[in-house]
C-alpha cells in the first residue's frame, strides 16, 4: 500500500509554514532540509517518492516549506540562511526525540541548527555555486528578452536591496550570505554522492541527477537507493 500523505504546520515569526508529512505513526523520524531555490522544484517528486519508501522501511519523515518558499506567506525577499535556521530549529521541536537530519544540495548550509543531530547529506553544495548557477540564467532569460546584463550589474543590484534570480528575490543579506557559504564541518555527517561524483563521498548511490534538468522530474531509482541508504544510516 502507498503510504498516506499528511500536512502538518510550525508556526514561525507569525506564519503558520506547512509540512508535508509521511509516515508520522513510526517511531523514527527524519526531518527533511529540501534543496533550495529552482532545485527544489526540479526534486520535489523525487522526495516525496522517497518518503513514501521510507514509510514501508517503518522510517517517518517531515518535509517543512521554508519561510519564503513553495507555499509560505513570509516576504520572499526577506527570507535569509539565518532565518531558515531558526524555521528549522522551530520545526524540529514538534518532533518527538530522537530524530535525524537529511539534507539535500542547498540544504546542506543550513543544516547546522542544531549540532548534535547526526546529518545525511546528499551531493553538499557551496552558496556561491548556487548563486553563479541562478546568476547565469538570469543572464540567459534577459539575452533572450535584449537587454545584456552581466554578473556585475546582478551584484550591484542585490546590494541596492533584492535582485530577481531564476524566479527568486533575492535579498541583500540571502545574497551576501550565499557568496561564503560552505556546508558546517562535523564529525557525524555522512555524505552521498552519486556514483559519478569524484567528490568526497562516504557512499555512492545510483540515479541521475535532477537538480541539473530543465524541468522538474522524478528518478526512482534514485529516490530507492536514498530510502534504503537513509534507513541503513537510521538504523546503524
Amino acid at each position: 500500500m502507498t503510504a498516506r500523505l499528511d500536512y502538518s504546520s510550525y508556526q514561525f515569526q507569525g506564519h503558520d509554514e506547512l509540512c508535508l508529512q509521511v509516515g508520522a505513526i513510526h517511531a523514527k523520524t527524519i526531518l527533511i532540509i529540501p534543496p533550495l531555490f529552482d532545485e527544489m522544484n526540479r526534486m520535489r517528486r523525487m522526495l516525496v517518492d522517497m518518503m513514501r519508501l521510507l514509510a514501508e522501511h517503518g522510517i517517518g519523515s517531515i518535509l517543512p516549506d521554508l519561510p519564503g518558499t513553495n507555499e509560505s506567506l513570509f516576504p520572499q525577499e526577506q527570507a535569509s540562511l539565518k532565518i531558515w535556521r531558526q524555521a528549522l530549529a522551530t520545526c524540529s521541536e514538534t518532533l518527538s526525540e530522537p530524530h535525524h537530519i537529511a539534507s539535500f544540495r542547498g540544504g546542506c548550509l543550513i543544516d547546522d541548527f542544531n549540532d548534535d543531530a547526526e546529518k545525511w547529506r546528499l551531493s553538499p553544495a557551496k552558496g556561491l555555486t548556487l548563486l553563479r548557477t541562478m546568476m547565469r540564467t538570469r543572464m540567459a532569460s534577459d539575452k533572450e528578452a535584449g537587454l545584456s546584463t552581466d554578473m556585475a550589474q546582478l551584484v550591484a543590484e542585490a546590494k541596492q536591496g533584492q535582485v530577481n534570480l531564476a524566479g527568486n528575490s533575492i535579498g541583500h543579506t540571502l545574497f551576501a550570505e550565499l557568496e561564503d557559504a560552505l556546508p558546517a564541518q562535523s564529525d557525524s555527517v555522512r555524505t552521498v554522492q552519486l556514483e559519478n561524483n569524484t567528490q568526497q563521498a562516504d557512499v555512492r548511490i545510483v540515479g541521475s541527477a535532477l537538480w541539473l534538468r530543465a524541468e522538474p522530474g522524478d528518478d526512482m531509482l534514485l529516490s530507492g537507493a536514498i530510502a534504503t541508504d537513509l534507513a541503513a544510516w537510521v538504523a546503524a
